[in-house]
């Protein structure tokens, strides 16, 4: 049990710093601060994100103690959904422009771009309302939480990871479904009437 807290203990701690730095006060904090130079912040967000989480990674206490491993059609089944998660978080990645979700353009164009407040280089944004977002509204967060629910050989460890990403999801979602109707006013709130948040025609 001590095991499990610590584990989940430095989850909610990476959770927390991830929350923190890509807060709207925080950036609102980093831009004056930095000026122009703000520009970086995208980029830095992205490279410390990750080498936080593979710090984090590294840190919690393996917990191998297997729940249950799938045999049979059920194995099959687990993989086949597997699979679909994966193919539909790629999906996703088609209303994305990775430069600009890295902050790679916005390192290119410094110091003459322009970047706005979240971060982002400035000029007109497009709500992605079809492919995958026509399905539910945060379909990455759907395949990602059914990627690591569907494991075939479930242990204690990858319980616990795919329970606190999945809850992760959920609530980061409120959030950045509060940030996406302040930008995107009555499309957004007739988008959320529309489809569903994370299962169709479910939740």
């Amino acid at each position: 049990m001590a095991d499990n807290a610590l584990s989940l203990a430095i989850l909610i701690a990476w959770a927390v710093l991830h929350s923190v730095s890509m807060s709207p006060w925080a950036k609102a904090a980093l831009s004056r601060l930095l000026g122009p130079r703000f520009a970086f912040y995208r980029l830095g967000f992205t490279v410390v994100s990750l080498a936080s989480f593979a710090l984090a990674l590294a840190l919690m206490p393996r917990l191998p103690q297997s729940l249950y491993q799938a045999q049979g059609l059920a194995a099959w089944a687990l993989w086949i959904l597997r699979i679909v998660a994966a193919g539909i978080f790629v999906w996703t990645f088609q209303a994305f422009d990775l430069l600009e979700f890295t902050g790679l353009r916005q390192v290119r164009a410094y110091p003459a771009g322009r970047v706005d407040a979240n971060g982002e280089t400035a000029g007109p944004r497009r709500l992605s309302l079809s492919g995958p977002y026509g399905l539910v509204r945060h379909p990455m967060y759907l395949a990602g939480s059914v990627f690591l629910l569907a494991d075939p050989h479930m242990t204690v460890e990858k319980l616990l990871f795919a329970g606190f990403a999945t809850a992760y999801f959920l609530v980061g979602s409120i959030f950045e479904e509060r940030r996406l109707a302040a930008a995107f006013g009555a499309q957004y709130v007739a988008y959320q009437r529309s489809v569903r948040r994370f299962l169709p025609w479910v939740l």
